[in-house]
């Protein structure tokens, strides 16, 4: 579930280089074809019951990453991470599914402020009390979408799907006016007074994390464990990494965290994805989510990719046209 989405498409990436039979739940006129040998598709869609019952049907594990917070057309949250899931879970048990890997977000202290944030949480219950077997993942911030939303292109640079690209107008807005700030300007925009400390994870490593999990049930039965990174970084750790990769100093644009929370509260009425982003920046920018993520990945086989390392595999490729 999730299937079109840049993490989604990751995992079936990994899933059928293991050779692992995949198949993907994809929504009618969606963009993204699967044409490879191993992946049968399912048509269908989190808001229609009855096409989820046909796709779980005879499926031992489902990968689920679908959400709306970066949307491509019209979905709320309600549609997709409320009665979304519930259609779900009631199409894992009717169809014999017999375990569930779910991507979920760290735990702050404002989940219940935050759409995204609270909703995870939900769904994690709801997996919970289902009697299904599950692996939840609580993913930190992701490199490529927040990397970039720092003032650069570069980490969408040989990305497929990815987020940050979709059509919705907020994020179209945003890149145009400040995707490369830092490369076209030497500037980049840190939340808050860039001391807050995270784990922050490339995504092809989540990726990694939730193939081996779906591959491997006995590695990760019932589990819920927090992913990141191989290092703890302040967004002025990460402005450091930029500025070393780039080869030149960059200055920073501190934006504070009482505007982020004043932009979602303006923004939630007019488009809840929007005030949503607002608020997870509010969040960043004020509260610490650092831990310790490289047990999980080394007892599931996963190297994990540093800032740096992320940063400069993204610079060697050829910029986006």
């Amino acid at each position: 579930m999730g299937a079109t989405g840049q993490l989604g498409t990751a995992v079936i990436d990994r899933l059928r280089a293991g050779g692992q039979a995949v198949r993907a739940l994809v929504r009618p006129g969606s963009p993204r074809e699967f044409g490879a040998e191993g992946v049968e598709l399912a048509f269908g869609d989190l808001r229609d019951r009855e096409s989820l019952m046909s796709a779980c049907r005879g499926i031992a594990t489902v990968v689920a990453t679908a959400n709306a917070v970066v949307p491509r057309g019209k979905s709320s949250f309600s549609e997709v991470e409320d009665a979304g899931y519930d259609n779900l879970l009631e199409a894992c048990k009717a169809g014999g599914v017999k375990r569930v890997v779910f991507m979920s977000v760290v735990p702050t202290p404002r989940d219940g402020s935050v759409t995204t944030f609270r909703l995870k949480r939900r769904i994690e219950e709801k997996i919970r009390r289902s009697g299904l077997a599950h692996a939840i993942f609580r993913g930190d911030f992701f490199m490529d979408d927040w990397f970039a939303l720092m003032g650069s292109r570069i980490p969408l640079r040989g990305a497929t799907a990815a987020t940050l690209k979709r059509p919705f107008w907020f994020a179209k807005a945003f890149m145009a006016m400040a995707g490369s700030s830092i490369e076209g300007r030497g500037v980049a925009l840190v939340p808050g007074d860039g001391t807050t400390r995270h784990t922050p994870v490339a995504l092809d490593d989540v990726a990694a994390i939730l193939a081996a999990a779906a591959s491997s049930p006995e590695s990760s039965e019932n589990l819920v464990e927090n992913v990141g990174g191989p290092e703890i970084l302040s967004w002025h750790d990460i402005v450091g990494v930029f500025s070393r990769v780039l080869g030149r100093p960059l200055k920073t644009i501190h934006t504070p965290a009482w505007v982020y929370r004043v932009a979602a509260g303006i923004l939630e009425p007019l488009s809840p994805q929007a005030g949503n982003l607002m608020a997870m920046s509010w969040v960043s920018a004020l509260y610490d989510t650092a831990f310790d993520a490289r047990p999980l990945a080394e007892r599931l086989g996963v190297r994990l990719m540093s800032a740096q390392e992320f940063l400069r595999a993204r610079v060697a490729l050829p910029p986006e046209s």
